[in-house]
């Protein structure tokens, strides 16, 4: 909990992500700070197409889950 990945992506019209930030994305961020899980683990309904902050859940246990927030930002 209280770890924060800031992701910056570039963006067309309307602020809309060129791709997506995917629970791959955010899997290989844990992993270089140290923290290996399996993106399968990460709950993203769907990838993050828009710029804004987030709140994804990680289920690192049946009865354990674990908090990141994820900073989408315009790249530049």
């Amino acid at each position: 909990n209280g770890m924060r990945y800031i992701a910056p992506r570039k963006v067309g019209e309307h602020d809309v992500l060129y791709g997506s930030v995917t629970s791959g994305d955010i899997a290989e961020f844990l992993r270089a700070k140290g923290i290996d899980i399996d993106k399968r683990k990460i709950q993203l309904d769907e990838p993050i197409k828009h710029l804004g902050d987030y709140e994804v859940k990680i289920k690192l246990h049946p009865e354990v889950t674990a908090t990141v927030k994820v900073v989408v930002t315009k790249e530049g």
